[in-house]
């Protein structure tokens, strides 16, 4: 035991003494209890923050299970607001007077938010973009995704989407509606709600299906993997608006399940502020003449036409399209891409009206919020103007993507989305209660975590004499960067494991969640 603790105070300072950068505040348990005779929700948390920032810690409730928290007015007592003293070894206590929950949420969900009001480092969130993460998802999602001749591999992939969104932390959910031949679309939504501005949301998009005959890797697997990849970097912070994540349905039809949410998806009391589209964002090549262009391109956007053609029409660009309304966003776009990933070369063009004189940019998702008055961006490779795979067999990842273009345009494109919502520095944590059954205790379990040298990629974990039954579980490095999530049934009194991959030396923090509570402990990797 002392051979660990000179080890773990070692790296403490080690990582003290190189570290830079401001980090992120870091809830590591909290326990709440509710007492319904009394009225009283009692809730305990410890924190630490490596600078040792006064923190702003803030309770927000919801009575739908996280979809919005809208139940105000809670009056709390305690270690909330601004200052609160970090220190990881302090318990605060909160009080809430919870009678106004009484007869009106049977079911009730609290987000406790530690804010240490620094300003976030967006540059080393992008940073984190993974290109070979982006290409092991999307050698899961290529394949027929179509209702009538690959309706396993589309169900599987929404699936996962659906998996993944919940296992972020996200509000999991689905919007259904009818199609022809009995078949039932399903647009997937995750939704990570606004800590100010609620009401106001940016959505990140991609359509998750293909045509018939193709296996889509780049129409539009490489879209959806886009998405995918920044609901797990952004889904960590909370920010002062609503982050939307969408995986389309039916897009191939026609454009179906965009129409359908824009025209009935959108909830009472949403502001949709800004819509990112993904549409084929892998094929890239810096040979001449791979580059072609639609009839009447050079009449409408004569100085994007002429940036091609001088660059010999090589397709080495993101095409970032807006219409005349979403000039603002286009130029955003185009701004975070000079900023944060300046490899990425951008071509932005802005089209009339809702794009009536360029059909073959209406072509994808965006177009349904043009017409409903919403600004949108269509980001593009240039579908069938660059890749001739488009809509054939032949639309795979192997020697045809590239996964540096693509993880470019994902980094540019979460680098927008986390200015546009106003990202936090700040940690999260919610609980969830059975409001009328009874009181729910948090079980305070004792976890124990460690990585020995004999299983270096296995973490060991013991939640003590804990009945939790299943719980989910979240890695990270002290960075607060994810390195991998996942849910698992554990026993009382007995030693489970976790795969963990080839992790550099170091320390790294392991987020237990379980019914109405969650413990983070702290592991050393040699």
């Amino acid at each position: 035991m002392k051979h660990f603790k000179l080890i773990f105070c070692l790296f403490i300072g080690h990582f003290c003494t190189i570290s830079a950068q401001n980090q992120t505040p870091v809830i590591l348990t909290m326990n709440a209890n509710v007492d319904w005779p009394n009225h009283n929700l009692t809730i305990q948390y410890t924190v630490e923050d490596t600078e040792n920032d006064p923190l702003e810690v803030s309770l927000f409730f919801s009575k739908d299970g996280g979809k919005t928290y809208t139940l105000g007015a809670i009056p709390t007592t305690g270690d909330v607001g601004f200052p609160v003293t970090p220190g990881g070894t302090t318990v605060h206590t909160i009080n809430c007077d919870v009678q106004s929950l009484v007869g009106v949420a049977p079911n009730f969900t609290v987000k406790l938010v530690a804010d240490d009001k620094q300003p976030i480092d967006i540059q080393s969130i992008v940073n984190e973009v993974d290109s070979t993460r982006l290409r092991a998802d999307l050698e899961f999602v290529q394949g027929i995704r179509h209702r009538a001749t690959g309706l396993p591999h589309l169900n599987a992939v929404r699936d996962s989407m659906k998996h993944l969104f919940s296992n972020v932390g996200l509000y999991s959910e689905e919007q259904t509606f009818s199609y022809t031949g009995g078949y039932t679309g399903r647009n997937i939504i995750g939704t990570n709600r606004g800590t100010a501005q609620a009401e106001k949301v940016v959505v990140v998009d991609a359509h998750y299906d293909s045509v018939s005959n193709a296996p889509g890797a780049d129409d539009n697997g490489s879209g959806t993997v886009g998405v995918w990849e920044i609901a797990r970097l952004l889904s960590r912070y909370p920010a002062k608006k609503s982050l939307r994540f969408i995986g389309f349905d039916l897009e191939e039809s026609g454009l179906i399940g965009s129409i359908k949410y824009v025209t009935n998806g959108i909830p009472a009391g949403d502001q949709i502020d800004a819509v990112l589209n993904f549409e084929m964002i892998g094929y890239y090549s810096e040979a001449p003449f791979t580059q072609e262009l639609p009839a009447g391109f050079d009449l409408l956007f004569p100085d994007a036409y002429t940036q091609v053609v001088t660059n010999q029409n090589r397709g080495d660009f993101l095409t970032n399209v807006g219409n005349a309304y979403s000039a603002s966003l286009t130029a955003q776009l185009q701004a975070a891409a000079t900023q944060y990933v300046p490899a990425l070369k951008v071509i932005s063009l802005n089209v009339p009206g809702n794009g009536q004189l360029a059909a073959d940019l209406r072509r994808s998702d965006h177009a349904p919020f043009w017409d409903g008055g919403f600004k949108a961006l269509m980001l593009t490779d240039g579908a069938n103007f660059r890749n001739h795979c488009y809509h054939t067999p032949s639309d795979t990842l192997d020697g045809k993507l590239s996964f540096t273009f693509m993880s470019n345009v994902v980094k540019a494109t979460l680098a927008t989305a986390a200015n546009l919502v106003e990202l936090q520095h700040a940690d999260y944590q919610t609980v969830s209660f059975q409001g009328l059954v009874g009181t729910n205790s948090a079980p305070d379990c004792a976890f124990q975590a460690f990585v020995s040298a004999e299983k270096p990629n296995w973490l060991q974990f013991n939640a003590g004499n804990c009945n939790i039954n299943e719980l989910s579980y979240a890695i990270y490095d002290m960075n607060g960067a994810s390195i991998s999530r996942g849910a698992q049934h554990v026993l009382p009194d007995t030693w489970s494991q976790i795969s963990l991959p080839n992790l550099p030396s170091g320390i790294y923090l392991a987020r237990f969640t379980y019914r109405g509570g969650f413990k983070t402990v702290k592991f050393v990797v040699e």
